[in-house]
């Protein structure tokens, strides 16, 4: 009996099991996109179907992360590859590891047909540019490209792929590729004059970035920075790698005024995985030499660093910690840096005396402690929450800060919880990011992921009109009546409550948190203290 070869789209939903990818999220067609769910179901990948294809995207580079494995997402051609480009720029952006199957027009039809049709290999090659680095992005369906591209996806500059899923190969008999794996790094190069910096230096400060989440860097940058006594912050993304609760913990580096008071009193900055992507608008503002130990040269970047280390990056801060010595900062300073780093971010009061969003995040903290992931949407909301929720490893806050795209807390939420059942997420979310994946609600219910969604409904887009009164511009509109977002959930048969008063949301928190399922609190959020918050962090 003769060994049939196996058809591409079954070796390949094979080869991605392998790997450690588990779910599959998306919106299919009626084409390939129905073959791939086939394969992947046989080869025991769950397939989640969402409400819009932007979303799947998000989910599964969530999904990826969190797994060290390529996420998986399909759509159908013309508008769901149209529909998942906000999705697959967070993936480019946000750095995660995204395969993307789109269903693609044979070249039969594309001699007759116009229907849906435009370039989608344009399409996504123009939006991953030069920005992405390295690697092929746009993909077709042929096994040893496809097997070179997965084996280098988890290297950095982490990003998405886009398999084009022309029918025709994608059904076609293929010879299987023997089983890869990523091309393991040599040791990490330049350490020699970083550890020259590091022994010259008195006061340097420790920061933290989304680079150090890879799996086992985190120990490397915890003891580099023990070592070195030093203060260390942590990106939004990075989060946990120091954890809140560590001596050493002193705050988020945004690029921002928060940190520097800290980061200013340092005779040597060390960035230790951070990517330039996740910093604000604005220029480096500090004169003292910078150690920049990274996974990958990132081109353009704030500053020229006085020495660079290249390589992974657990190794190389371990391999540092060990020749480093203790610098002259004092438990006390570093705890006074911390505590106005905290100050800052609770000082903002609502004028009206309405339910602030300190307050919000403190009530959910309080109720759910460090059990579940906390998601978070960009926005207002998202100053206080990614300050107050006490991270305690890398991953237990996931945040979209290199797009910075509203509408991903939920998506994401949703992958988080089916990826760890037994933690489950919560999603902080304002009113604006949450209309726009409002769908999502649907596939939270039809999974029965652990999540629960705290919207921030203070029914304006609350950041852009602090921006406008910044400009002392008239109304233009940024406010509408606010939803009963509490009287939609349930409608997608969620639990909910609706939370007016700090009290309120107290009990709403406490009674959610005893709750299993998707629920959802209406946290009627007083925007006045924003503005003030906003300053402290920024400047």
């Amino acid at each position: 009996m003769t060994n049939q070869k196996p058809q591409f789209v079954d070796w390949l939903a094979q080869d991605l099991a392998r790997r450690g990818t588990r779910f599959a999220f998306g919106v299919p067609g009626g084409g390939v996109s129905l073959d791939l769910l086939a394969a992947a179901h046989g080869a025991g990948i769950q397939t989640v179907v969402t409400a819009r294809e932007d979303a799947a995207a998000m989910m599964a580079g969530v999904a990826g992360r969190l797994a060290h494995a390529p996420g998986l997402a399909f759509s159908t051609k013309g508008p769901g590859l149209a529909s998942a480009t906000n999705g697959l720029a967070s993936a480019l952006l946000d750095r995660m590891p995204t395969l993307f199957v789109a269903e693609a027009f044979d070249a039969g039809e594309l001699a007759f047909l116009s229907h849906q049709v435009f370039d989608q290999a344009g399409l996504t090659g123009a939006l991953f540019g030069d920005v992405a680095g390295g690697g092929a992005r746009v993909l077709t369906p042929e096994a040893g490209t496809v097997a070179a591209a997965l084996d280098g996806m988890l290297a950095p500059p982490i990003g998405p792929h886009v398999l084009l899923a022309d029918p025709d190969l994608m059904t076609a008999p293929i010879d299987a590729p023997a089983d890869g794996a990523p091309a393991a790094s040599g040791p990490p190069v330049g350490l020699d004059a970083a550890s020259d910096l590091l022994k010259s230096a008195r006061k340097p400060v420790v920061v933290a970035g989304l680079e150090a989440t890879a799996p086992g860097a985190a120990a490397g940058v915890l003891a580099l920075a023990e070592k070195l006594g030093a203060p260390a912050l942590t990106t939004y993304m990075a989060k946990g790698v120091v954890p809140d609760a560590h001596p050493n913990f002193a705050g988020v580096f945004t690029g921002g005024a928060i940190e520097q008071a800290t980061v200013a009193a340092a005779d040597l900055i060390v960035l230790v995985g951070l990517d330039p992507v996740e910093l604000i608008r604005k220029p480096w503002p500090y004169d003292a030499p910078v150690l920049d130990i990274a996974g990958h040269a990132h081109d353009p970047h704030y500053m020229t660093p006085a020495a660079r280390v290249l390589g992974d990056i657990g190794a190389a801060a371990t391999a540092l910690a060990a020749t480093a010595r203790a610098g002259d900062w004092t438990a006390a300073e570093i705890e006074g840096h911390r505590a106005r780093f905290l100050e800052g971010m609770a000082m903002a009061q609502a004028s009206g005396g309405g339910l602030t969003a300190a307050e919000t995040v403190a009530e959910t903290v309080a109720a759910f402690g460090s059990g579940p992931r906390l998601t978070v949407d960009a926005g207002a909301h998202m100053f206080s929450a990614c300050a107050f929720w006490n991270a305690e490893a890398p991953l237990d806050v996931l945040i979209s800060n290199g797009l910075a795209s509203m509408g991903f807390a939920l998506p994401a939420a949703v992958a988080a919880a089916l990826h760890d059942p037994g933690r489950g997420a919560v999603a902080m979310t304002g009113d604006g990011g949450v209309l726009m994946c409002l769908g999502e609600l649907k596939t939270a219910a039809a999974y029965n992921a652990d999540v629960t969604v705290v919207v921030f409904n203070d029914a304006r887009l609350s950041l852009i009109d602090i921006k406008r009164e910044q400009r002392q511009m008239p109304d233009l509109g940024l406010a509408w009546p606010a939803p009963d977002f509490a009287e939609v959930a349930r409608g997608f048969g969620f639990k909910t409550w609706t939370a007016k008063t700090a009290a309120e949301m107290r009990q709403a928190a406490d009674a959610a948190a005893a709750e299993t399922g998707p629920r959802l609190i209406d946290a009627r959020i007083d925007a006045s203290g924003y503005l003030t918050q906003l300053r402290a962090l920024r400047g």
